[in-house]
Protein backbone atom coordinates (compact mmCIF):
# COMPACT_ATOMS: atom_id res chain seq x y z
CA UNK A 1 0.00 0.00 0.00
CA UNK A 2 0.72 3.70 -0.51
CA UNK A 3 2.71 5.68 2.26
CA UNK A 4 -0.32 7.27 4.87
CA UNK A 5 0.18 10.58 6.11
CA UNK A 6 -1.36 9.80 9.06
CA UNK A 7 -2.10 6.29 11.07
CA UNK A 8 -4.66 6.76 14.24
CA UNK A 9 -4.18 3.62 16.45
CA UNK A 10 -7.28 3.53 18.72
CA UNK A 11 -10.76 4.15 18.33
CA UNK A 12 -12.58 5.52 21.31
CA UNK A 13 -12.91 9.00 21.95
CA UNK A 14 -10.10 10.23 21.62
CA UNK A 15 -8.84 8.21 18.41
CA UNK A 16 -12.44 9.06 16.93
CA UNK A 17 -11.84 13.08 17.50
CA UNK A 18 -8.44 12.71 16.13
CA UNK A 19 -10.29 10.92 13.47
CA UNK A 20 -13.07 13.78 12.85
CA UNK A 21 -10.54 16.63 12.64
CA UNK A 22 -8.33 15.02 9.98
CA UNK A 23 -11.03 14.33 7.99
CA UNK A 24 -12.38 17.88 8.78
CA UNK A 25 -9.02 19.02 7.21
CA UNK A 26 -9.16 16.52 4.44
CA UNK A 27 -6.06 14.71 5.26
CA UNK A 28 -5.86 11.10 4.22
CA UNK A 29 -5.32 8.70 7.10
CA UNK A 30 -6.07 5.12 8.31
CA UNK A 31 -7.58 4.34 11.97
CA UNK A 32 -7.43 1.09 13.39
CA UNK A 33 -8.29 -0.41 16.41
CA UNK A 34 -8.17 -4.15 17.87
CA UNK A 35 -11.34 -4.76 19.36
CA UNK A 36 -13.88 -6.39 17.17
CA UNK A 37 -16.76 -3.85 17.87
CA UNK A 38 -17.06 -0.87 19.37
CA UNK A 39 -17.06 0.03 23.52
CA UNK A 40 -20.48 -1.46 24.57
CA UNK A 41 -20.02 0.07 28.67
CA UNK A 42 -20.47 3.57 30.04
CA UNK A 43 -16.83 3.93 30.85
CA UNK A 44 -16.10 7.61 30.78
CA UNK A 45 -19.24 9.99 31.19
CA UNK A 46 -18.97 13.17 32.07
CA UNK A 47 -18.52 15.61 28.83
CA UNK A 48 -17.12 18.72 29.98
CA UNK A 49 -18.21 22.35 28.97
CA UNK A 50 -15.35 22.49 27.26
CA UNK A 51 -15.24 19.81 25.34
CA UNK A 52 -19.58 20.20 24.28
CA UNK A 53 -18.13 23.55 22.55
CA UNK A 54 -15.50 21.70 20.58
CA UNK A 55 -18.46 19.57 19.45
CA UNK A 56 -20.48 22.45 18.86
CA UNK A 57 -17.32 23.66 16.17
CA UNK A 58 -17.64 20.74 14.57
CA UNK A 59 -21.59 20.90 13.95
CA UNK A 60 -22.65 17.60 16.44
CA UNK A 61 -23.52 19.50 20.25
CA UNK A 62 -26.91 19.37 19.31
CA UNK A 63 -26.93 15.34 19.17
CA UNK A 64 -25.15 14.96 22.49
CA UNK A 65 -27.33 17.14 23.82
CA UNK A 66 -30.45 15.16 22.88
CA UNK A 67 -29.13 11.92 24.46
CA UNK A 68 -27.44 13.27 27.09
CA UNK A 69 -28.42 14.44 30.79
CA UNK A 70 -27.64 18.02 32.01
CA UNK A 71 -26.01 18.47 35.38
CA UNK A 72 -26.37 21.54 36.86
CA UNK A 73 -24.98 21.49 39.89
CA UNK A 74 -22.52 19.51 42.48
CA UNK A 75 -23.85 18.81 46.24
CA UNK A 76 -21.58 17.47 48.63
CA UNK A 77 -22.91 15.85 51.96
CA UNK A 78 -21.22 15.17 55.42
CA UNK A 79 -22.87 12.35 57.45
CA UNK A 80 -25.62 12.54 55.40
CA UNK A 81 -26.43 15.62 55.45
CA UNK A 82 -26.11 18.88 52.80
CA UNK A 83 -23.15 21.36 53.16
CA UNK A 84 -22.48 22.84 50.20
CA UNK A 85 -23.43 22.69 46.11
CA UNK A 86 -21.03 24.33 43.19
CA UNK A 87 -23.69 26.01 40.76
CA UNK A 88 -22.49 25.97 36.85
CA UNK A 89 -24.70 28.83 35.91
CA UNK A 90 -22.24 31.23 36.84
CA UNK A 91 -19.86 29.71 33.97
CA UNK A 92 -18.81 31.69 30.89
CA UNK A 93 -20.42 29.44 28.23
CA UNK A 94 -23.66 28.45 26.43
CA UNK A 95 -23.16 24.99 28.00
CA UNK A 96 -23.48 25.92 31.98
CA UNK A 97 -23.73 22.59 32.72
CA UNK A 98 -21.98 18.87 32.78
CA UNK A 99 -23.76 16.50 30.17
CA UNK A 100 -23.84 12.70 31.32
CA UNK A 101 -23.81 10.26 28.40
CA UNK A 102 -22.19 6.88 28.57
CA UNK A 103 -19.11 6.43 26.45
CA UNK A 104 -20.39 3.73 24.22
CA UNK A 105 -23.08 6.80 23.23
CA UNK A 106 -20.17 9.42 22.63
CA UNK A 107 -18.22 7.04 20.23
CA UNK A 108 -21.50 6.16 18.38
CA UNK A 109 -22.32 10.05 17.63
CA UNK A 110 -18.46 10.19 16.97
CA UNK A 111 -18.07 7.13 14.41
CA UNK A 112 -21.66 9.48 13.17
CA UNK A 113 -20.05 12.07 11.90
CA UNK A 114 -16.93 10.25 11.06
CA UNK A 115 -19.09 8.16 8.64
CA UNK A 116 -20.03 11.95 6.94
CA UNK A 117 -16.53 11.75 5.69
CA UNK A 118 -16.91 8.23 3.88
CA UNK A 119 -14.38 7.26 6.77
CA UNK A 120 -15.19 3.59 8.51
CA UNK A 121 -13.00 2.33 11.40
CA UNK A 122 -11.16 -0.53 10.40
CA UNK A 123 -11.44 -3.39 13.60
CA UNK A 124 -9.64 -6.84 14.51
CA UNK A 125 -6.21 -4.76 13.47
CA UNK A 126 -3.87 -4.58 16.16
CA UNK A 127 -0.99 -3.23 16.00
CA UNK A 128 2.32 -5.37 17.24
CA UNK A 129 4.82 -3.37 16.36
CA UNK A 130 6.34 0.69 15.34
CA UNK A 131 9.63 1.26 13.52
CA UNK A 132 10.66 5.03 13.35
CA UNK A 133 13.09 5.76 10.14
CA UNK A 134 14.20 8.84 8.73
CA UNK A 135 11.15 10.14 7.54
CA UNK A 136 8.28 8.22 9.08
CA UNK A 137 7.05 5.52 11.01
CA UNK A 138 6.45 1.74 9.92
CA UNK A 139 3.67 -0.11 11.55
CA UNK A 140 3.38 -3.65 11.76
CA UNK A 141 -0.53 -4.95 11.98
CA UNK A 142 -1.68 -8.26 12.81
CA UNK A 143 -5.25 -8.34 10.66
CA UNK A 144 -8.42 -10.69 11.64
CA UNK A 145 -7.18 -13.65 9.74
CA UNK A 146 -3.95 -13.94 11.47
CA UNK A 147 -1.70 -12.35 8.39
CA UNK A 148 0.37 -9.16 9.14
CA UNK A 149 0.20 -6.11 7.14
CA UNK A 150 3.00 -3.38 6.84
CA UNK A 151 1.30 0.57 6.85
CA UNK A 152 4.10 2.79 6.28
CA UNK A 153 3.19 6.63 7.46
CA UNK A 154 4.28 9.78 7.76
CA UNK A 155 3.07 10.24 11.19
CA UNK A 156 1.65 7.92 14.24
CA UNK A 157 -1.33 9.30 16.34
CA UNK A 158 -1.45 6.84 19.43
CA UNK A 159 -4.80 6.85 20.98
CA UNK A 160 -4.89 3.28 22.35
CA UNK A 161 -5.16 3.74 25.77
CA UNK A 162 -3.25 2.98 28.96
CA UNK A 163 -1.58 0.13 27.89
CA UNK A 164 -0.61 1.55 24.84
CA UNK A 165 1.42 -0.94 22.45
CA UNK A 166 2.55 1.93 20.30
CA UNK A 167 4.08 3.39 23.70
CA UNK A 168 5.40 0.06 24.91
CA UNK A 169 6.53 -0.98 21.15
CA UNK A 170 8.83 2.34 21.17
CA UNK A 171 9.63 1.84 24.90
CA UNK A 172 8.53 5.50 25.54
CA UNK A 173 8.49 5.75 29.44
CA UNK A 174 5.36 6.59 31.36
CA UNK A 175 6.57 7.10 35.00
CA UNK A 176 3.57 7.57 37.80
CA UNK A 177 2.54 5.69 40.82
CA UNK A 178 -0.63 3.73 42.15
CA UNK A 179 -3.07 4.99 45.24
CA UNK A 180 -3.19 2.44 47.47
CA UNK A 181 -7.52 1.88 47.74
CA UNK A 182 -9.52 -0.03 45.37
CA UNK A 183 -12.50 1.59 44.33
CA UNK A 184 -16.25 0.51 43.09
CA UNK A 185 -17.77 1.75 39.80
CA UNK A 186 -21.46 0.21 38.91
CA UNK A 187 -24.01 1.43 36.85
CA UNK A 188 -27.40 1.31 38.80
CA UNK A 189 -31.16 2.28 38.63
CA UNK A 190 -31.87 4.59 42.15
CA UNK A 191 -34.44 6.52 43.34
CA UNK A 192 -34.68 9.77 45.87
CA UNK A 193 -37.17 11.17 47.45
CA UNK A 194 -36.01 14.54 47.39
CA UNK A 195 -32.10 14.61 45.86
CA UNK A 196 -32.43 16.06 42.18
CA UNK A 197 -32.15 14.34 39.34
CA UNK A 198 -30.07 17.14 37.49
CA UNK A 199 -27.57 17.49 39.80
CA UNK A 200 -24.33 15.76 40.94
CA UNK A 201 -24.37 14.19 44.61
CA UNK A 202 -21.01 13.06 46.52
CA UNK A 203 -21.27 11.76 49.98
CA UNK A 204 -18.47 11.81 53.11
CA UNK A 205 -18.27 10.36 56.02
CA UNK A 206 -16.13 10.80 58.69
CA UNK A 207 -16.43 7.41 60.38
CA UNK A 208 -19.52 6.73 61.08
CA UNK A 209 -19.80 3.79 58.97
CA UNK A 210 -15.93 2.49 59.52
CA UNK A 211 -13.98 3.88 62.81
CA UNK A 212 -10.76 5.90 61.39
CA UNK A 213 -11.60 5.73 58.24
CA UNK A 214 -13.56 8.27 56.15
CA UNK A 215 -15.76 7.34 53.27
CA UNK A 216 -16.37 8.64 49.76
CA UNK A 217 -19.53 8.07 47.58
CA UNK A 218 -20.28 10.12 44.26
CA UNK A 219 -24.02 9.60 42.69
CA UNK A 220 -24.21 10.68 38.77
CA UNK A 221 -27.00 10.81 37.08
CA UNK A 222 -27.61 10.25 33.38
CA UNK A 223 -30.87 9.96 33.13
CA UNK A 224 -33.96 10.58 35.35
CA UNK A 225 -33.57 7.54 37.50
CA UNK A 226 -30.36 6.14 35.66
CA UNK A 227 -26.87 6.63 38.01
CA UNK A 228 -22.88 6.50 37.71
CA UNK A 229 -21.87 5.08 41.12
CA UNK A 230 -18.14 5.31 42.65
CA UNK A 231 -17.16 4.19 46.40
CA UNK A 232 -14.16 3.63 47.82
CA UNK A 233 -13.69 0.40 49.82
CA UNK A 234 -10.98 0.43 51.98
CA UNK A 235 -10.42 -3.57 51.81
CA UNK A 236 -7.78 -5.25 53.43
CA UNK A 237 -7.18 -7.39 50.31
CA UNK A 238 -8.38 -6.76 46.70
CA UNK A 239 -11.45 -8.03 45.19
CA UNK A 240 -12.07 -8.87 41.63
CA UNK A 241 -16.10 -9.22 42.01
CA UNK A 242 -19.26 -7.80 43.42
CA UNK A 243 -22.89 -8.53 44.02
CA UNK A 244 -26.08 -6.36 43.18
CA UNK A 245 -26.38 -6.84 47.16
CA UNK A 246 -23.56 -5.53 48.09
CA UNK A 247 -23.98 -2.29 46.21
CA UNK A 248 -27.30 -1.91 47.40
CA UNK A 249 -26.12 -1.74 51.01
CA UNK A 250 -23.34 0.82 49.99
CA UNK A 251 -25.64 3.03 48.79
CA UNK A 252 -28.04 2.71 51.90
CA UNK A 253 -25.07 3.62 53.90
CA UNK A 254 -22.89 5.67 52.30
CA UNK A 255 -26.14 8.05 51.68
CA UNK A 256 -27.92 7.51 54.78
CA UNK A 257 -30.92 6.21 53.00
CA UNK A 258 -30.99 8.74 50.34
CA UNK A 259 -31.11 6.41 47.95
CA UNK A 260 -32.88 3.44 47.23
CA UNK A 261 -31.60 0.98 44.92
CA UNK A 262 -33.97 -0.36 42.24
CA UNK A 263 -31.23 -2.58 40.09
CA UNK A 264 -27.93 -2.97 39.23
CA UNK A 265 -26.66 -3.10 35.95
CA UNK A 266 -22.53 -3.14 35.75
CA UNK A 267 -19.99 -3.36 38.39
CA UNK A 268 -16.42 -3.23 38.34
CA UNK A 269 -13.43 -2.70 40.76
CA UNK A 270 -11.22 -0.09 39.79
CA UNK A 271 -7.81 1.05 40.93
CA UNK A 272 -6.49 4.79 40.33
CA UNK A 273 -3.20 5.11 38.51
CA UNK A 274 -1.14 8.43 37.53
CA UNK A 275 0.75 8.64 35.02
CA UNK A 276 1.96 10.76 32.60
CA UNK A 277 4.94 10.69 29.61
CA UNK A 278 7.77 13.18 29.96
CA UNK A 279 7.15 13.73 25.83
CA UNK A 280 4.02 13.73 24.37
CA UNK A 281 5.57 13.93 20.64
CA UNK A 282 8.21 10.77 19.94
CA UNK A 283 10.01 11.69 16.74
CA UNK A 284 6.68 11.06 14.36
CA UNK A 285 5.11 9.45 16.91
CA UNK A 286 2.45 11.41 18.57
CA UNK A 287 0.81 10.41 22.29
CA UNK A 288 -2.64 11.58 23.14
CA UNK A 289 -5.39 10.75 25.54
CA UNK A 290 -4.72 8.09 27.82
CA UNK A 291 -2.00 6.56 25.74
CA UNK A 292 -0.33 9.73 27.07
CA UNK A 293 -1.46 10.43 30.45
CA UNK A 294 -3.87 8.58 32.83
CA UNK A 295 -4.97 9.92 36.76
CA UNK A 296 -7.95 9.62 39.43
CA UNK A 297 -11.59 10.44 37.73
CA UNK A 298 -12.09 12.83 40.13
CA UNK A 299 -14.05 15.73 38.61
CA UNK A 300 -14.58 13.70 35.28
CA UNK A 301 -11.51 15.34 33.13
CA UNK A 302 -9.64 11.82 31.19
CA UNK A 303 -11.86 11.70 28.45
CA UNK A 304 -12.24 15.19 27.70
CA UNK A 305 -8.56 15.42 27.88
CA UNK A 306 -7.63 13.55 25.39
CA UNK A 307 -10.55 14.81 23.01
CA UNK A 308 -9.08 17.94 23.37
CA UNK A 309 -5.26 16.69 22.61
CA UNK A 310 -6.43 15.85 19.29
CA UNK A 311 -7.89 18.82 18.95
CA UNK A 312 -5.18 20.35 19.67
CA UNK A 313 -2.67 18.71 17.67
CA UNK A 314 -5.04 17.57 14.30
CA UNK A 315 -4.99 21.62 12.78
CA UNK A 316 -1.72 21.67 13.02
CA UNK A 317 -0.88 18.20 11.67
CA UNK A 318 -3.00 18.76 8.76
CA UNK A 319 -0.87 22.46 8.00
CA UNK A 320 2.24 20.58 8.40
CA UNK A 321 0.97 17.61 5.81
CA UNK A 322 -0.45 20.07 3.63
CA UNK A 323 2.54 21.61 3.21
CA UNK A 324 1.06 25.27 4.78
CA UNK A 325 3.10 25.40 7.31
CA UNK A 326 6.69 24.66 8.92
CA UNK A 327 7.02 21.10 10.94
CA UNK A 328 8.42 23.26 13.71
CA UNK A 329 4.85 23.95 14.74
CA UNK A 330 4.26 20.80 15.74
CA UNK A 331 6.72 21.58 18.52
CA UNK A 332 3.53 23.59 20.28
CA UNK A 333 1.17 20.30 21.02
CA UNK A 334 4.22 19.16 23.77
CA UNK A 335 4.45 22.52 24.58
CA UNK A 336 0.79 23.46 25.05
CA UNK A 337 -0.69 20.15 26.36
CA UNK A 338 1.95 19.20 28.31
CA UNK A 339 1.61 21.62 31.19
CA UNK A 340 -2.43 21.32 30.80
CA UNK A 341 -2.03 17.04 31.15
CA UNK A 342 0.49 17.80 34.24
CA UNK A 343 -2.01 20.20 36.01
CA UNK A 344 -5.07 17.63 35.67
CA UNK A 345 -2.66 14.86 37.16
CA UNK A 346 -1.18 16.67 39.91
CA UNK A 347 -4.12 18.25 41.23
CA UNK A 348 -6.77 15.30 40.38
CA UNK A 349 -4.38 12.54 42.22
CA UNK A 350 -3.41 15.45 45.26
CA UNK A 351 -7.03 15.68 45.55
CA UNK A 352 -7.97 11.79 45.47
CA UNK A 353 -5.08 11.21 48.41
CA UNK A 354 -6.43 14.22 50.39
CA UNK A 355 -9.75 12.86 50.82
CA UNK A 356 -8.78 9.64 51.29
CA UNK A 357 -5.69 10.08 53.87
CA UNK A 358 -5.64 13.46 54.85
CA UNK A 359 -6.85 13.75 58.62
CA UNK A 360 -7.33 17.61 58.47
CA UNK A 361 -9.79 17.11 54.90
CA UNK A 362 -13.33 17.40 56.77
CA UNK A 363 -11.75 21.03 57.74
CA UNK A 364 -10.89 21.89 54.27
CA UNK A 365 -13.85 20.88 53.20
CA UNK A 366 -15.78 23.17 55.55
CA UNK A 367 -13.79 26.36 54.29
CA UNK A 368 -13.96 24.90 51.05
CA UNK A 369 -18.12 25.11 51.50
CA UNK A 370 -17.85 28.75 52.64
CA UNK A 371 -15.92 30.15 49.96
CA UNK A 372 -17.97 28.61 46.93
CA UNK A 373 -20.92 30.01 48.75
CA UNK A 374 -19.69 33.35 47.23
CA UNK A 375 -20.48 33.55 43.34
CA UNK A 376 -16.68 34.58 41.79
CA UNK A 377 -15.63 31.39 43.94
CA UNK A 378 -18.29 29.39 42.31
CA UNK A 379 -17.76 30.62 38.86
CA UNK A 380 -13.63 29.86 38.93
CA UNK A 381 -13.89 26.73 40.79
CA UNK A 382 -17.20 25.91 38.25
CA UNK A 383 -14.39 27.14 35.39
CA UNK A 384 -12.14 25.03 36.63
CA UNK A 385 -13.86 22.09 36.28
CA UNK A 386 -15.65 22.06 33.27
CA UNK A 387 -11.98 22.77 31.62
CA UNK A 388 -12.95 26.32 30.18
CA UNK A 389 -10.58 28.13 32.10
CA UNK A 390 -7.39 26.05 30.10
CA UNK A 391 -4.64 28.42 29.21
CA UNK A 392 -1.66 28.18 26.80
CA UNK A 393 0.60 30.54 29.01
CA UNK A 394 4.19 29.44 26.97
CA UNK A 395 3.26 28.87 23.74
CA UNK A 396 5.92 29.64 20.40
CA UNK A 397 2.80 30.06 18.29
CA UNK A 398 0.65 32.82 20.52
CA UNK A 399 2.03 35.79 20.70
CA UNK A 400 1.91 37.57 24.39
CA UNK A 401 3.44 41.06 23.73
CA UNK A 402 0.34 43.30 23.90
CA UNK A 403 -2.06 43.49 27.12
CA UNK A 404 -5.47 43.65 27.35
CA UNK A 405 -8.29 45.25 29.43
CA UNK A 406 -8.61 43.48 32.17
CA UNK A 407 -11.99 41.90 31.11
CA UNK A 408 -10.72 41.30 27.88
CA UNK A 409 -10.33 37.44 26.80
CA UNK A 410 -6.02 36.78 27.02
CA UNK A 411 -3.79 35.09 24.73
CA UNK A 412 -3.73 31.74 25.04
CA UNK A 413 -7.45 30.98 26.25
CA UNK A 414 -10.52 29.88 24.32
CA UNK A 415 -12.19 32.71 22.50
CA UNK A 416 -15.48 33.11 24.30
CA UNK A 417 -18.39 32.52 22.30
CA UNK A 418 -21.27 35.30 22.32
CA UNK A 419 -25.20 34.65 21.58
CA UNK A 420 -25.92 36.92 18.88
CA UNK A 421 -29.97 36.03 18.62
CA UNK A 422 -32.04 33.43 19.12
CA UNK A 423 -30.55 31.40 16.16
CA UNK A 424 -26.91 33.20 16.08
CA UNK A 425 -24.07 33.01 17.82
CA UNK A 426 -20.15 34.08 17.43
CA UNK A 427 -19.16 30.39 16.65
CA UNK A 428 -21.19 30.12 13.68
CA UNK A 429 -18.42 32.02 11.99
CA UNK A 430 -16.00 29.82 13.18
CA UNK A 431 -17.03 26.48 11.37
CA UNK A 432 -14.62 26.78 8.71
CA UNK A 433 -11.45 24.61 10.03
CA UNK A 434 -9.07 27.79 9.36
CA UNK A 435 -7.88 30.51 11.53
CA UNK A 436 -10.32 33.40 11.92
CA UNK A 437 -9.66 37.42 12.38
CA UNK A 438 -12.30 39.29 14.27
CA UNK A 439 -11.67 43.02 13.15
CA UNK A 440 -13.45 45.67 15.97
CA UNK A 441 -14.43 48.58 14.35
CA UNK A 442 -14.78 50.21 17.75
CA UNK A 443 -18.37 50.89 19.25
CA UNK A 444 -18.72 54.35 17.44
CA UNK A 445 -16.58 53.57 14.20
CA UNK A 446 -14.79 56.84 13.02
CA UNK A 447 -15.81 57.93 9.25
CA UNK A 448 -14.08 55.27 6.70
CA UNK A 449 -13.22 53.08 9.47
CA UNK A 450 -15.10 50.31 7.39
CA UNK A 451 -12.88 50.81 4.36
CA UNK A 452 -9.77 50.80 6.39
CA UNK A 453 -10.97 47.34 7.79
CA UNK A 454 -11.99 46.03 4.19
CA UNK A 455 -8.31 46.84 2.86
CA UNK A 456 -6.90 45.41 5.59
CA UNK A 457 -9.23 42.15 5.19
CA UNK A 458 -8.43 41.88 1.68
CA UNK A 459 -4.33 42.02 2.55
CA UNK A 460 -5.07 39.45 5.10
CA UNK A 461 -6.67 37.10 2.62
CA UNK A 462 -4.21 37.80 -0.64
CA UNK A 463 -1.50 36.88 2.05
CA UNK A 464 -2.64 33.69 3.47
CA UNK A 465 -5.09 32.83 1.00
CA UNK A 466 -7.36 29.56 2.00
CA UNK A 467 -5.94 29.53 5.74
CA UNK A 468 -7.10 32.95 7.24
CA UNK A 469 -11.06 33.57 7.52
CA UNK A 470 -11.33 37.54 8.08
CA UNK A 471 -14.69 39.11 9.79
CA UNK A 472 -15.20 42.33 10.54
CA UNK A 473 -17.34 43.21 13.26
CA UNK A 474 -19.03 46.44 13.67
CA UNK A 475 -22.03 48.33 15.03
CA UNK A 476 -22.77 49.79 11.81
CA UNK A 477 -24.25 47.74 9.24
CA UNK A 478 -22.96 47.10 5.77
CA UNK A 479 -23.91 44.55 3.74
CA UNK A 480 -21.49 44.51 0.81
CA UNK A 481 -18.78 43.56 2.34
CA UNK A 482 -17.81 39.72 2.98
CA UNK A 483 -17.67 37.92 6.20
CA UNK A 484 -19.37 40.88 8.09
CA UNK A 485 -20.79 40.27 11.44
CA UNK A 486 -23.26 43.17 12.80
CA UNK A 487 -22.49 43.59 16.53
CA UNK A 488 -26.11 45.40 16.52
CA UNK A 489 -26.65 45.62 20.44
CA UNK A 490 -22.60 45.55 20.80
CA UNK A 491 -22.52 42.18 22.91
CA UNK A 492 -19.35 41.06 21.16
CA UNK A 493 -17.71 44.76 22.09
CA UNK A 494 -18.99 44.47 25.53
CA UNK A 495 -17.47 40.67 25.92
CA UNK A 496 -14.21 41.24 24.45
CA UNK A 497 -14.55 44.75 26.28
CA UNK A 498 -12.99 46.48 23.24
CA UNK A 499 -14.50 49.61 22.53
CA UNK A 500 -12.15 50.80 19.71
CA UNK A 501 -10.75 49.19 17.07
CA UNK A 502 -8.91 45.82 17.56
CA UNK A 503 -7.58 42.63 16.29
CA UNK A 504 -8.09 39.15 17.39
CA UNK A 505 -6.80 36.33 15.58
CA UNK A 506 -8.48 32.56 16.89
CA UNK A 507 -7.07 29.63 16.17
CA UNK A 508 -8.26 26.48 14.43
CA UNK A 509 -9.02 25.08 17.86
CA UNK A 510 -10.72 28.36 18.96
CA UNK A 511 -7.50 29.90 21.07
CA UNK A 512 -6.72 33.29 20.88
CA UNK A 513 -3.16 33.50 19.16
CA UNK A 514 -2.99 37.38 18.56
CA UNK A 515 -4.74 40.63 19.94
CA UNK A 516 -3.40 43.93 19.23
CA UNK A 517 -5.31 47.52 19.20
CA UNK A 518 -3.35 48.43 15.84
CA UNK A 519 -4.76 47.85 12.75
CA UNK A 520 -0.91 46.88 11.76
CA UNK A 521 -0.98 44.15 8.87
CA UNK A 522 3.10 44.31 8.92
CA UNK A 523 2.72 43.22 13.43
CA UNK A 524 0.26 40.47 12.23
CA UNK A 525 2.31 39.14 9.11
CA UNK A 526 5.56 39.20 11.00
CA UNK A 527 3.62 36.97 13.76
CA UNK A 528 2.23 34.65 11.41
CA UNK A 529 4.94 33.99 9.18
CA UNK A 530 6.83 32.08 12.37
CA UNK A 531 4.91 29.15 11.56
CA UNK A 532 2.94 29.42 8.61
CA UNK A 533 4.26 29.34 5.20
CA UNK A 534 2.69 31.80 2.47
Amino acid sequence: MSRLPALIVGAGPTGLMMACELARHHIPFRIIDKKPEPAQGSNATWIQTRTLEIFDAIGIADDFLKLGHKCDAINFYVSGKALTSIPLNHIDSCYPFILMLPQSETERLLTKKLDESKIRVERSLELINAQQTDNGVVATIRLADGNTENITSDWIIACDGANSTVRQKCQIPFPGEDIAEQFMVADARMSSSFLPTNEIHVFFDKGTILPEKSTIFGAFPWGSKEYRLNANLYLSHARQTFTPHEVKEIVAERTFGNYIVESVSWISPFWIHSQIVDHMQQGSIFLAGDAAHIHSPAGGQGMNTGIQDAYNLAWKLALVIHGKANPTLLQSYQLERYPVVDKIVEQTDDLTKMMLFDKSFFTKLSKFSKSVSHASVAKKVGMELTQLDIQYQDSPIIDYHEKTSAKSPKQGERAPNVILDNTTQLYDHFRNAQHNILLFSGKTPKKDQLSELVDLQQKISQTFPGLIQTHIVSTENSKEIKHFILDLNTAIHNRYDISHSAIYLIRPDNTIAYYSKKLDMGLLEKFLIQYLEK
